[in-house]
């Protein structure tokens, strides 16, 4: 089914508008025991979750002996009105979003549940898979690697570029910083200035970029997407683990997938990470040469054509190896 519904997830009081390939009646009134795969696509930072719109036919499709795959794309929390709250946008605090959307949608989960996320949704589905490895089936990740088994000093003497790349992380740390920055307008903005250092080769179009233009316009959607970052680095969820997110692969088969051409993520950390994961069966690395960090918007088909490769390899929790 390759119609597209808008339909909402709600955790708590937050609600999050979705795109879903059924209605929301279909969704939530008892047809939870007819799907047969369900797969969330979650977005990152600064975008949404419209950014899958060119891999989405793709992967409505690419289970055609299937006829109850759900397909799920919501807003994270922060990115709209009715995810607004209190201050609590940690990877750990997302991720408990996730976890609760999956168990409305697969109460007896029974049926596999895979996660595609990019940046921050793949933050999101490394945590995830950490808090409720028994809700989740396997995992694919865009622009982001494992990252949690690396110590930080390490990272620094290893690859120092990587700490000039992420750089930008201490503009979000303070709203006298970032908020002058998104108000900015035009081609020459710092919106614009992230998409294309992030993603040097994708000519994109104002149409791509600008709904989430409109949303960082407003300084409460600005303060909440920014403040992921300012949730990295505060001290209590350093103590407490929520900066952490540990997998068991066993459990939950990952699968990275980056671009070579990436200026967020250098891919020698894709490199680094394949060969510290080299002895884990349940875990693949893959480097797209022609893409950037915006990949699944760069090469839609390609990214969708490997992540239903790899979901059909990993469809239950016994799992290949």
């Amino acid at each position: 089914m390759t119609e597209r519904f808008v339909i909402k997830l709600t955790h708590g009081s937050r609600s999050f508008t979705t795109f879903s390939n059924y209605s929301e009646q279909d969704v939530f009134n008892g047809a939870g025991t007819k799907w047969t795969r369900v797969i969330f696509l979650l977005h990152g930072f600064p975008d949404e979750n419209s950014s899958y719109d060119g891999a989405w036919p793709h992967l409505a499709q690419g289970f055609p002996n299937e006829k109850g795959l759900l397909l799920l794309a919501p807003l994270l929390r922060g990115y709209e009105e009715s995810s607004l709250g209190p201050d609590e946008y940690s990877a750990h605090d997302v991720a408990g979003d996730v976890g609760a959307w999956i168990k409305q949608i697969n109460p007896s989960n029974k049926v596999p549940v895979h996660i595609l996320g990019h940046d921050w949704g793949a933050l999101t589905a490394f945590k995830t898979a950490s808090r409720f490895p028994e809700l989740v089936t396997s995992i694919v990740t865009l622009g982001i690697p494992y990252l949690t088994n690396v110590f930080p000093w390490k990272l620094a003497w290893n690859l120092p570029e990587q700490l000039y790349y992420w750089s930008y992380m201490l503009t979000m740390q303070l709203s006298l910083l970032y908020r002058s920055r998104f108000e900015q307008t035009g081609r020459d903005s710092y919106l614009d200035s992230l998409w294309k250092y992030w993603s040097p080769t994708w000519k994109y179009t104002e149409e791509d970029i600008s709904n989430i233009r409109a949303r960082l316009s407003d300084h409460r959607i600005m303060d909440a997407t920014t403040a992921y970052y300012r949730a990295i680095f505060n001290p209590i969820n350093l103590i407490n683990g929520k900066s952490k997110w540990p997998i068991d692969f066993s459990q939950v088969p990952t699968y990275f997938i980056g671009g070579a051409q990436d200026g967020c993520i250098t891919s020698k950390l894709y490199e680094w990470e394949r060969e510290l994961l080299k002895d884990e069966p349940n875990v693949k690395t893959t480097i797209l040469p022609n893409s950037g960090h915006f990949l699944h918007r760069e090469e839609p088909q390609k990214v969708a054509e490997l992540a239903i490769e790899f979901f059909e390899k990993y469809s239950s929790k016994t799992t290949s190896s």
